[in-house]
């Protein structure tokens, strides 16, 4: 096999709104720069069969301004579009990329699509001989499940200031799983080329009230693995729509440093032991389907034009979560786009026994461990938030008990059971391969 790594600096250069949360007043300043790393793994010399996967430390990329990238990488590489996957970490302390909840930056924008292409190409431009390894371990303190029961039947998130003696305990259960890929040269002493891990979390540590560009966990968590291996370190989410940080503590810099310290420590733990071999089979496919748009209740939407009426639509600075000022103008939205047909796309790059697949959102936990156990592969990872970000998928479950990303959803009922049929065609398809 073949593989090839480059990096590239994505700071923004002078003062940007940010994504993640809804925020009174653009950055004021660095903490930690960004960057976006890419991977480039192919059977033979032929970019054709090649397949490259981008780690970036944003919050989110739309499919249009991602498929773009790919389309002009294509020109300029010869890499395949659809071979090509563009992975947000979901820092909530980046720029606004998608512009979810505050103005979209689209200079910034226009900058960071003709360095994902140069960092695409860097990495194409790169490769070398190279030998692989993948496999699973365990990091079980850093995500929690974010919803959570009260006594009185409502649900509430991880991060509410809801009196502990009243809350059941969470609605469900976390995925720990750390999945670890080391990618090494086999000739003139290449050495450790990339560590990629896989892991499901919120990257949320800093909440609204940071202005400070950063990172946060996964970023610190990715620059320590590099420092410890010489080598490039790329985070990539996974199936994260339930899974959060502890909401009443390390919400802070101190937090930061010790949640990504925690994180590349079981990296290393895990890559330490990690054997590569230089046979490694090379494949993958990709899919595409439609997903039906979620319609507003007649009772949703005269709530929210009661709502409208009180706000005039503006919308109030939060440091976490919404409130009715947002979901009453979100509603208003999905009324308008009920008859709209949602395209996703999945790719699935597969190394051996082991797995990627990419999903274009924020995948309730719970369907990505369920999509993992009856993937025809030894190690299955789901890289969330990757060549788009549709929101919020919940299960049939979650949607009947309510809850945050239950009111922010975009799309039908039916979601998840597509989403599941869907990403395990895609998987048995490649694995025959």
């Amino acid at each position: 096999m073949f593989a090839g790594t480059a990096k590239i600096d994505i700071t923004p250069q002078s003062s940007v709104w940010m994504d993640g949360m809804i925020r009174e007043h653009k950055s004021t300043g660095i903490h930690d720069p960004l960057y976006a790393r890419a991977l480039y793994l192919g059977p033979d010399e032929d970019p054709g069969n090649a397949f490259v996967l981008v780690a970036m430390d944003i919050v989110g990329l739309s499919a249009e301004d991602g498929m773009s990238v790919r389309r002009n990488a294509e020109k300029n590489s010869g890499i395949p579009r659809d071979h090509i996957i563009l992975a947000a970490s979901h820092t909530h302390s980046g720029p606004a990329t998608m512009g979810a909840f505050n103005p979209k930056e689209t200079e910034y924008l226009q900058e960071l699509s003709k360095k994902l292409v140069t960092v695409i190409q860097q990495a194409s431009g790169s490769t070398v001989p190279a030998a692989a390894g993948c496999t699973s371990g365990r990091e079980d303190t850093i995500s929690h499940y974010r919803r959570f029961r009260t006594k009185d039947g409502q649900v509430v998130m991880i991060w509410e200031p809801y009196p502990v003696e009243n809350i059941v305990g969470p609605l469900g259960e976390i995925d720990p799983e750390l999945g670890v890929l080391k990618v090494t040269g086999t000739r003139d002493g290449k050495g450790d080329l990339c560590i990629a891990f896989n892991h499901a979390g919120h990257p949320n540590v800093l909440s609204g009230d940071n202005y400070l560009i950063s990172g946060d966990y996964a970023g610190r968590a990715a620059q320590l693995v590099e420092e410890e291996f010489g080598c490039t370190g790329m985070f990539f989410n996974g199936a994260q729509g339930t899974m959060d940080v502890d909401g009443f503590k390390d919400r802070d810099w101190e937090g930061r440093e010790r949640i990504g310290k925690t994180l590349s420590e079981a990296v290393k733990s895990v890559a330490a032991g990690l054997r590569t071999s230089p046979s490694v089979h090379v494949r993958g496919g990709s899919i595409r389907y439609s997903i039906p748009s979620r319609k507003i209740s007649t009772q949703e939407y005269s709530w929210a034009e009661k709502i409208l009426e009180q706000t005039g639509g503006k919308i109030e600075p939060l440091a976490d979560g919404i409130g009715d000022d947002y979901l009453a103008v979100l509603y208003q939205s999905l009324r308008s786009r009920e008859q709209e047909e949602n395209h996703a796309e999945q790719i699935c790059v597969a190394l051996d026994d082991s797995a990627f697949l990419s999903f274009p959102g924020e995948l309730f936990t719970e369907i990505g461990m369920e999509i993992k156990h009856a993937s025809p592969f030894k190690h299955t990872y789901i890289i969330g938030l990757a060549n788009g970000t549709m929101g919020y998928f919940p299960t049939r479950k979650a949607i009947s008990e309510g809850g945050y990303a239950v009111v922010t959803r975009r799309f039908d009922d039916s979601a998840a059971d597509l989403v599941k049929e869907h990403s395990l065609s895609l998987l048995q398809e490649v694995y025959k391969r």
